[in-house]
């Protein structure tokens, strides 16, 4: 096992791929926060892709 992953509940995480998913969800929010862009289940959809897409990237 690497030094970027961790155990958790007998789930294997990449914190690489966490920290990622992270810092673009906290981004993403925050932006739209200030401009009220888009609702909350426009929000939702954007972030599951963001974890969808990024979990594909092996």
């Amino acid at each position: 096992m690497s030094s970027d992953k961790v155990v958790e509940d007998g789930i294997e995480i990449d914190v690489k791929k966490a920290r990622n998913i992270l810092t673009s969800i906290l981004v993403a929010e925050k932006k739209n926060i200030s401009t009220k862009e888009k609702g909350d289940l426009e929000m939702i959809k954007d972030i599951k892709k963001k974890i969808a897409e990024e979990v594909a990237c092996l």
